[in-house]
């Protein structure tokens, strides 16, 4: 039986969104950009991730925006994500949870109306 504060383990692909922040929650506490990225890999709510098809791809994506500064993380760290991306539409049956979770914020947050053009 897991403690309540022990992060969940990723197995399943369940929720790759969740546990890339519960990665990123972790590496934040480090005192350097290196023990970051060290604390985020380690982290057991990722090791389903790792462990995937998309796993190189991922630990890329993941160790990139762990070194950037916050202000630049999405310029910086673009390509990986964009690569990985498309890891997990070629392999789509590997995350069908994760599609699923993209598609439930996309509804809370409103991205689908503003990627259609709506203003």
């Amino acid at each position: 039986r897991q403690s309540p504060r022990a992060p969940p383990r990723q197995d399943k692909m369940s929720a790759p969104g969740q546990a890339f922040a519960e990665a990123v929650k972790l590496g934040e506490a480090a005192s350097t950009k290196e023990e970051a990225v060290q604390a985020a890999l380690e982290c057991p709510c990722i090791e389903g991730l790792k462990s995937s098809s998309c796993g190189t791809g991922f630990v890329e994506a993941l160790s990139c925006f762990m070194r950037a500064d916050e202000t630049e993380r999405g310029a910086k760290c673009a390509g990986e994500f964009v690569a990985l991306h498309a890891c997990m539409v070629t392999h789509a049956g590997e995350f069908t949870e994760f599609t699923n979770e993209l598609i439930e914020n996309e509804k809370k947050e409103g991205y689908a109306k503003a990627a259609s053009g709506a203003a």
